[in-house]
């Protein structure tokens, strides 16, 4: 196979911290790569020193000659906003354009259909933006693709149209995501960087986290026992010094400094331990002692909680201490609008339909970390919200990772991943008996997740979560409910929710017939009816759906029939 990218001995800083320490990565055609490490660990950084966005500090990096290489941008770039979605896709700085009827049928597959093509840029959702950026990487189906978590903020039904296009994309490429599920479906192997290290897996990346938790206790039981032998040699050593000195015996002298110089061998060559990461994530939560905690009843949820038609009902919802629930549903459907509700519920505001237990402690965790984007330093915005001293205070921001000296940072030059464990630890400090998390798992690393996971299971507070981390949900949740057809519902098993996802992403057609009119809206819906097939017949046979399968093989027989 050829290769597309390579790095040697590759050393980068950012401010005093070292990034990485000479390390090596070869991609080459066909490699599906997930790159994982904790936040800060310099993942991005990688992926700009890759795609030549940023030059390494030593090092040598080589880029196949006649590669294309393709990234998908964070943040929709302003130049873009104005633009219809297709042009969006077509006028790129590059020497060609594509063609029209190339960049429907990419957008097509990507769930956007009809007159959604001529929207503006601008006025997509966060997910929908993810989905035009991914759209805009692979239009000309670069050699290598470098994506920088494409899967935050969107919903299960677009991961899935995201999984269904990377498993067929022929190139290769290299995912940055945090998201166990996604990764094990869509890679082969793994980078993940820590410690200024890259451990290089050729597995999936549960696989892989299993291996370097192996290696990592070999490497421990190794340096032990080096140790123990380094211990018994400086004993030696100082025996024989002393005995030299005292008898002076110049023969056991010479013997105890060769004896210091095998122990200075030994200490330079010592098996390298792992410090883990350095940021360590704690929430703390009470119990609550009443009979229930929240009761919803005849409460029909409007957007934003304010007046207006419903986007969905509830008949009745009863949240009982130390329950753990899971609030299902597309984006759009009404999730966040009924957390809304419900907190302005619990801080004392009259919400119809909507009575809270007087023991009720609510704690919030806000997706978009609205809370957090103030000019407040680190250390005043959890002093002014907690009820303990300040020097107690800023111990647990230590024992968060975050250094003494890091405290007058102000919250809005955080990442997100930091600002989301000061968040944490502000609810820590609070130690409420229900807790509310909008998209907890966005702005967290792995290892962040694996520990909230730890601490919410332990935890006998009730919680209520909204997430797209399958994995996440199934270890945490206990009851799932699923905002379905205007109404709310619980269902036993979230895989009902999770394979019916991919019939209904938020602009995706319900699989109706719609008599398309121009050639390329022939091609998009040809393209999109091959998706929808093609995912109903991935599914196990009990969930597949036979009556739309032949009414989508009879519309492509006829469309067929049209383009010849």
């Amino acid at each position: 196979m050829a290769t597309l990218l390579q790095m040697l001995k590759v050393t980068h800083h950012a401010a005093d911290a070292v990034l990485f320490d000479g390390i090596d990565l070869t991609i080459a055609d066909g490699d599906r790569i997930g790159l994982v490490g904790h936040n800060g660990s310099g993942k991005s950084t990688l992926l700009d020193i890759a795609c030549g966005d940023r030059a390494a500090d030593i090092g040598e990096v080589t880029r196949a000659r006649a590669a294309r290489i393709g990234r998908v941008e964070q943040f929709l770039p302003t130049s873009v906003a104005e633009l219809s979605l297709v042009d969006a896709v077509i006028q790129q700085k590059t020497d060609s354009l594509i063609p029209r009827w190339q960049a429907e049928a990419l957008l097509g597959e990507l769930g956007f259909h009809g007159a959604e093509l001529e929207t503006s840029a601008g006025v997509l959702s966060g997910g929908q933006q993810n989905r035009l950026m991914f759209a805009r990487a692979v239009a000309r189906e670069p050699d290598l693709l470098l994506l920088d978590e494409p899967t935050n903020h969107l919903d299960l039904a677009t991961l899935q149209i995201f999984e269904r296009y990377l498993g067929s994309y022929r190139g290769a490429f290299l995912l940055v995501s945090h998201d166990r599920a996604f990764l094990d479906a869509v890679t082969r192997s793994t980078a993940i960087l820590r410690d200024a290290r890259l451990y290089r897996f050729d597995l999936p990346y549960s696989q892989a986290a299993d291996a370097l938790a192996q290696h990592d206790e070999a490497a421990a039981r190794a340096r032990a026992a080096e140790d123990r032998k380094i211990g018994s040699l400086k004993m030696s050593a100082k025996r024989l010094a002393t005995w030299g000195k005292i008898y002076d015996n110049e023969a056991l002298s010479k013997r105890a400094k060769s004896m210091e110089k095998r122990i200075e061998r030994l200490e330079s060559e010592r098996t390298f331990v792992t410090r883990g990461s350095p940021l360590e994530l704690e929430v703390e939560l009470d119990r609550s002692r009443s009979k229930e905690v929240v009761r919803a009843e005849q409460l029909e949820v409007t957007p934003g909680g304010e007046p207006g038609a419903p986007l969905f009902a509830i008949d009745l919802l009863l949240i009982r201490p130390g329950e753990r629930l899971a609030l299902l549903g597309h984006n759009g459907a009404g999730k966040s609008s009924f957390i809304r509700m419900l907190t302005r519920a619990c801080r004392g505001e009259t919400v119809p339909g909507v009575r809270v237990s007087e023991q009720t402690r609510m704690g919030y965790y806000d997706q978009e970390l609205d809370e957090t984007s103030s000019d407040a330093s680190m250390a005043a915005f959890l002093i002014e919200r907690s009820p303990l001293p300040d020097d107690q205070v800023r111990n647990r921001l230590i024992g968060a990772g975050f250094p003494y000296r890091d405290h007058g940072k102000s919250m809005r030059i955080l990442s997100g991943g930091e600002r989301a464990r000061v968040l944490f630890v502000a609810l820590s400090l609070q130690r409420p008996n229900f807790l509310v998390l909008d998209e907890p798992t966005n702005h967290i690393d792995m290892q962040g997740r694996i520990e909230l996971e730890q601490e919410l299971v332990a935890s006998g507070a009730a919680v209520l979560i909204t997430s797209h981390d399958r994995q996440f949900l199934d270890t945490v949740a206990q009851r799932f409910l699923w905002v379905r057809d205007g109404r709310l519902i619980e269902i036993g098993d979230p895989y009902e929710f999770y394979n019916a996802a991919p019939e209904s992403p938020p602009t995706a057609v319900d699989g109706a017939s719609r008599p398309p009119t121009k050639a390329d809206d022939v091609l998009t819906r040809i393209v999109e009816l091959e998706a929808l097939l093609a995912a109903d017949r991935a599914r196990k046979e009990k969930f597949q759906k036979p009556n739309l399968q032949a009414a989508w093989t009879a519309e492509l027989e006829r469309l067929y029939g049209r383009l010849e």
